[in-house]
């Protein structure tokens, strides 16, 4: 268990160099390289924390019990969903799909599984798992939400609204570690 606390606070500081990255790299009217200098450094610095987190986060753990969804049925779930996500934000909201809304479902999976996992470990009792259920699923709604508005906003208030998901999957993460505390 301690291993996956680990790994979802990785995560979490992933999620923190990722906001710093986009504030300095994707500011309204300011034009900086993304990928070089200081930048370059901190998106570095942030696909290593954020690959140790999944990897960390997927520890094995034994199960005392049998998972609640069946792992397979997770990817499954989630590959089903990012094709159809893919499909509705760009034929019915002309959305450009962008590597954001893989992330977001990546990011709902990788939970899911974790969780699913100290669940049937015993780490995780009933009432914690089915509360940080609806706390990952609101997640992803204002993430979805957010991505499919993000084109139709205003610069600035889209500059902003794109920090939220990374904000509200932290919390979300951070959630989890309080309640496995």
């Amino acid at each position: 268990m301690r291993r996956v606390m680990i790994g979802q606070m990785l995560l979490i500081l992933c999620c923190i160099f990722y906001l710093i990255w986009w504030y300095r790299g994707f500011r309204p009217n300011v034009i900086v390289s993304r990928v070089g200098g200081v930048n370059g450094i901190l998106l570095m610095i942030t696909a290593v924390l954020g690959l140790a987190g999944i990897f960390i986060s997927m520890t094995h753990i034994p199960a005392v019990t049998k998972p609640k969804i069946d792992s397979s049925v997770i990817v499954l779930g989630g590959i089903v969903l990012y094709i159809g996500l893919l499909l509705v934000t760009r034929l019915v909201f002309r959305r450009i799909v962008t590597t954001e809304l893989i992330l977001i479902v990546g990011w709902t999976v990788l939970e899911l599984t974790v969780i699913n996992r100290l669940n049937a470990a015993g780490y995780l009792s009933e009432g914690k798992f089915f509360a940080i259920c609806i706390v990952i699923a609101i997640a992803f709604l204002i993430s979805m939400v957010l991505y499919v508005a993000y084109y139709r906003m205003e610069e600035m208030k889209a500059f902003y609204a794109a920090m939220v998901p990374l904000i509200t999957e932290s919390v979300a993460m951070a959630m989890l570690v309080g309640m496995l505390l």
